[in-house]
């Protein structure tokens, strides 16, 4: 087997290639290797892609996403993919050897499937860097989105698991209604913006909100014009990773208290029937008002549900009105190499955001 590595250049002739378009797998979606080649972080000669090859047959393929912290480069492990018959030959650890050692050792990963994760500690070259303790709040019942496809025993439960949502949503959808009539949103105190602009970037800087990622006015314009997800219907099944859904808003809100002085930003993500917050920085007295604006987001979009870790979000949704059905404890964990955490500050000193990493995209 042979193995192929791809920087910006080689990318951007491969997607426009004869082979992208045939091929029967494919190792990254349109939308999410236009975003690649934007990448401000990135520099030429990273490699961004490594496919491993049986013959002329695509047979493994492992992504990275270049990013930094200051001045320390590093990437994010963002996906990967072995072909289910060739699983447990050391695939993905082998792809895994030629990407540690082009980026120097400099890597990590976080929002992992279990299967990566045990490529990862067999290594023995990481270490837990970061782990964030958050709440997923249900407003809709999502057990067949959430455990339909996790083995055989859950995807046979399947229609039964869709009959009960079915039920449950059906006196959800009547709740939510009922509560959307009894509250206004407080878009009086709120001014959409296309992305974070040069205000937005000031409060979150002098509040120290910008994250682990330390992004400025460049990397949060790449993030919000090019995007990995759009909204659509004809899903390309050659690629095994959500990037076409049927509902998808990023939308960025600047937040004034009654005095008409900036005292709020968040961007808002809505990912088919999931909302998430990527990044977040309220004041004292913007808390009604954003309290107010999510309760709309979550009741006019028939958010399903909201995933957070951090921890002012959590305490303005303690404050929802939303008709929540309950909510379940989450973790989320951060994994350096050693020799990248050794460069690293204290993880203590960072207040990390929802978006930090490649989470933002996805």
């Amino acid at each position: 087997m042979r193995i192929e590595k791809y920087n910006a250049s080689r990318l951007e002739e491969f997607i426009e290639s004869e082979q992208y378009r045939t091929w029967p797998v494919i190792p990254v979606s349109p939308p999410r290797a236009l975003s690649w080649l934007k990448n401000p972080r990135m520099e030429p000669e990273d490699f961004l892609m490594y496919l491993m090859f049986d013959g002329e047959n695509l047979a493994a393929y492992r992504c990275i996403l270049p990013d930094r912290h200051a001045d320390i480069r590093f990437g994010w492990l963002s996906g990967n993919w072995v072909d289910p018959g060739k699983r447990r030959l050391g695939l993905a650890s082998r792809l895994f050897d030629e990407a540690f050692k082009d980026w120097g050792h400099q890597l990590m990963y976080t929002n992992y499937a279990p299967e990566s994760k045990a490529v990862y500690d067999k290594t023995g070259r990481f270490a837990l860097y970061r782990e964030k303790e958050g709440v997923r709040y249900y407003q809709r019942a999502v057990t067949a989105t959430l455990l339909g496809n996790r083995n055989a025993a859950y995807r046979t439960a399947r229609p039964m698991f869709s009959l009960a949502d079915g039920i449950i949503n059906a006196w959800q959808d009547f709740r939510i209604s009922t509560v959307k009539k009894k509250i206004k949103p407080d878009f009086l105190h709120a001014e959409p913006v296309p992305t974070v602009d040069p205000a937005s970037l000031e409060l979150m800087e002098r509040h120290n909100r910008l994250g682990f990622g330390l992004r400025d006015r460049e990397a949060f314009d790449w993030i919000t014009s090019y995007p990995w997800v759009t909204e659509g219907e004809n899903k390309d099944e050659r690629y095994f990773f959500t990037w076409m859904v049927s509902c998808y808003q990023n939308t960025c809100l600047k937040v004034w208290d009654n005095d008409g002085k900036l005292a709020g930003f968040l961007m808002l993500a809505l990912v088919g029937e999931k909302m998430a917050l990527p990044y977040v920085c309220v004041q004292e007295r913007a808390s009604t008002a954003v309290v107010k604006i999510l309760d709309h987001y979550l009741l006019s979009e028939k958010i399903s549900y909201i995933t957070t870790y951090n921890p002012e979000v959590i305490s303005l949704l303690e404050d929802s009105r939303a008709p929540l059905l309950g909510k379940r404890r989450m973790y989320q964990k951060f994994f350096a190499t050693h020799e990248l955490i050794r460069q690293l500050p204290d993880e203590k000193k960072i207040f990390f955001q929802d978006g930090d990493g490649d989470v933002v995209f996805t």
